[in-house]
């Protein structure tokens, strides 16, 4: 059995038999009073590219879409509470529930959960730990999320300990070949990356969890043909990892966008019933018998249900839209190839993507970090004159990922109080860093290249050129990441 559900999950869960599923994995909204969302784009080699990128080929941009989710809620605990009873109705005697959360709200949803559940079902709180994204420099940067694990009956409970997937030990020679060769268990601090950039694993779909952290808990927590439920399925991680270790399972979501990656995501893998949606891509007969009604038209009449415009569909002979159907269900395989895309598999491909004022946050963080680790003095400027004070000279950094063009272009250079300039370029396989004085920068760039008006009438100039031909007055300002260090060295 598995379904999929597409419409508030309370009255599904209300509407599900009472201690019937073996394991629930649930990862709400956060609550961070945000909307998430995600933009997908794609690169292809065309002759007709009107941009000219990597060793002089020509590209097309494409964007293929966005995929968002409201996560902002007046009353966020009057939101989960009875869906968090529901949850514990139907889990099984045997029955554990994950409930997946970050900082901001997992306290209060402890007390909650304690409430429900009872203190003596508190079994742990899992600390999912990843080392990747931005870092703010006003807190401590958070760079984890947290797991509460709930069981029904503290005394009987599922955890298969020896299908759990080992981690290797820090000091293998300390332990004998055969500890070392077979691993150690995992604490309950995970270190796992989330789904990268460039991952063939990756939907698109805002706040996607990795497939390794839903497989270890599938693992743990339940037995081959039990029933997982998640009832916030998001891209359908749970239902992905349910797939490749042979448990049932029931998602549900009320987000056509998740409905739309899910259909994609399990296309041609497995017999899905659906309920409340169709989807488009692939012809696939209504299930039987779900706990509530659901539509027997396609995509127009779930457009109808969210709002959305239906006025520019124009196919109406059937076997055009039965050939649409399929080029809709090869469409997920396509976008996940990106042709002679150069950022494709670069570690710094993630920085592509983001928009130009996180590039120079970003930016301004590599920099700061670099120094750092190697061995230089960096500290906030403590003003928003200068970035940083490094080496005890006021600096300004600007950042630049390679364009399509074959340049770097560094924004927004003001004169302001800063001793130097420091200009980092991020190309798919190299960086180059260029170190300016500011009596440079009077000299050939404030004041004399192209400029627009900022706020407040402030002069601002960019700086664009080739980092294999900088200009003449660059001579001597650095190039190459160690001529730039060996600079900032000498300026101590």
């Amino acid at each position: 059995m598995c379904k999929i559900y597409f419409g508030d999950n309370l009255p599904i869960l209300r509407a599900l038999a009472g201690a019937t599923v073996d394991l629930i994995y649930i990862d709400p909204p956060f609550n961070t009073g945000k909307q998430q969302a995600r933009t997908q784009i794609k690169t292809i080699r065309s002759n007709a590219g009107d941009r000219i990128g990597f060793q002089g080929n020509r590209y097309e941009t494409i964007k293929i879409g966005s995929k968002s989710y409201s996560d902002v809620f007046d009353d966020y605990h009057a939101f989960l509470e009875p869906r968090l009873r529901e949850a514990h109705r139907v889990l099984a005697p045997n029955g554990t529930l994950y409930f997946h959360i970050d900082y901001r709200e997992v306290h209060y949803c402890k007390i909650m959960l304690d409430m429900i559940f009872g203190r003596e079902c508190f079994l742990n709180e899992l600390i999912w730990v990843y080392d990747y994204g931005a870092r703010t420099t006003k807190k401590w940067p958070p760079k984890h999320d947290n797991i509460l694990v709930y069981v029904r009956d503290p005394e009987r409970y599922t955890f298969n300990v020896d299908a759990i997937d080992r981690i290797p030990y820090m000091a293998p020679g300390l332990v004998g070949p055969e500890k070392a060769r077979r691993g150690k268990l995992p604490t309950d601090t995970w270190w796992h990356t989330i789904v990268p950039t460039n991952s063939k694993e990756r939907t698109g779909y805002p706040t996607q969890k990795p497939l390794g952290v839903l497989k270890r808990i599938v693992a743990a927590s339940s037995n081959p043909g039990d029933l997982v439920l998640d009832f916030f399925a998001g891209s359908g991680t749970t239902g992905e990892a349910c797939l490749e270790m042979g448990r049932r399972f029931i998602l549900v979501d009320n987000n056509l966008e998740a409905m739309e990656v899910m259909a994609h995501r399990f296309s041609g893998k497995c017999q899905i019933e659906w309920g409340n949606y169709r989807p488009a891509s692939f012809e696939i007969p209504l299930a039987q018998g779900m706990p509530f009604e659901f539509s027997t038209n396609s995509s127009q009449e779930q457009a109808g249900r969210m709002g959305m415009s239906t006025a520019s569909k124009a196919v109406s002979d059937p076997d055009v839209l039965r050939l649409a159907r399929v080029a809709a269900s090869l469409e997920a395989e396509y976008d996940r190839q990106v042709e002679d895309d150069p950022w494709e598999g670069s570690p710094f491909a993630w920085i592509k993507t983001r928009p130009s004022r996180q590039i120079g946050k970003i930016g301004q963080q590599l920099l700061s970090r670099f120094c750092e680790d190697r061995g230089l003095d960096v500290s906030s400027s403590g003003d928003r004159e200068a970035n940083r004070v490094i080496c005890g000279h006021r600096v300004e950094i600007k950042c630049s990922t390679l364009w399509d063009t074959g340049t770097y272009s560094f924004q927004q250079i003001r004169d302001q109080n800063y001793e130097y300039l420091i200009c980092l370029g991020i190309s798919p396989y190299e960086a180059h860093c260029w170190v300016l004085s500011k009596d440079l920068l009077l000299g050939h760039v404030i004041g004399y290249l192209p400029q627009h008006r900022g706020k407040e009438g402030t002069g601002t100039f960019w700086l664009t050129f080739s980092p294999d031909e900088p200009p003449d007055w660059m001579a001597g300002t650095g190039g190459t990441l160690a001529q730039a260090f060996e600079i900032l060295r000498c300026t101590k």
